[in-house]
């Protein structure tokens, strides 16, 4: 199936489940933490959404594999930033557990994503 729209492509669904949570979380976060860990983990959040759209914009392969390796590092910084919040006691385990399981899964289909233009690449 060929995606044509980049709200068919089922990664950047998952990154945007993941924005939409980080951007919930934080509401509770002390407001010491606004230019801190709020302020990064949002932005990481929405570069993973920002930079996969940008890397499908793209009309080169190549180009847009760049742009979707910068989403997978957005998407590192996110697990981490995760960590540090439960460390600090701003979420529970639960949470904790619940993020990083939808990281996980944005990941394996940013994984996915990758191989596959990969593979266009080869077979030009």
């Amino acid at each position: 199936m060929t995606i044509k729209k980049l709200v068919d492509l089922e990664v950047w669904q998952e990154a945007r489940k993941l924005c939409r949570g980080v951007y919930i979380i934080i509401r509770v976060f002390p407001k010491t933490e606004e230019w801190n860990i709020k302020k990064h983990l949002r932005e990481s959040a929405r570069g993973t959404v920002a930079n996969i759209a940008e890397g499908f914009g793209r009309y080169f392969y190549k180009e847009s594999l760049k742009f979707y390796g910068v989403a997978m590092g957005c998407l590192e910084e996110v697990r981490s930033d995760l960590y540090i919040s439960f460390d600090n006691g701003y979420i529970n385990e639960e949470t904790l557990n619940k993020f990083l399981k939808q990281v996980d899964k944005v990941q394996a289909k940013l994984n996915g994503l990758i191989a596959s233009t990969n593979d266009r690449i080869k077979n030009k």
